[in-house]
């Protein structure tokens, strides 16, 4: 007797605060090496809703987005148990960007993982 083998839902979420697309997309190729993690996008008007509604274990986002209100986020990322990543985008490609995020990524998962 065989049976089906469950391919289970990734639970694994990271949220990108902000953009821009070359955020986005380094984003999602790192999280998914890393933590095998799927991604979701907020804008700085619904971070909040986004952030409550997926509960993700990291919120990246560029140095500029996170000083529009530093405090805000530091706090919502607190309340998610999430880690608050931030990244200077300033002259980045998108190859330097996945190599930045990837190890931190990773990092933030596993402290989440450890958690649960």
């Amino acid at each position: 007797m065989s049976s089906q083998t469950t391919i289970p839902k990734p639970n694994a979420i990271v949220v990108v605060v902000g953009g821009p697309a070359d955020l986005i997309a380094a984003t999602r190729q790192a999280a998914g090496v890393a933590a095998a993690a799927r991604l979701e996008t907020a804008e700085i008007g619904n971070a909040a809703t986004v952030v409550a509604t997926h509960r993700p274990f990291a919120i990246v986002m560029s140095e500029d987005v996170y000083a529009f209100d530093s405090a805000e986020f530091e706090a919502l990322a607190r309340d998610v148990n999430a880690v608050l990543i931030r990244i200077d985008i300033d002259n980045a490609t998108k190859a330097k960007l996945e190599r930045t995020l990837m190890p931190k990524l990773g990092q933030a998962h596993r402290k989440r993982s450890a958690l649960e």
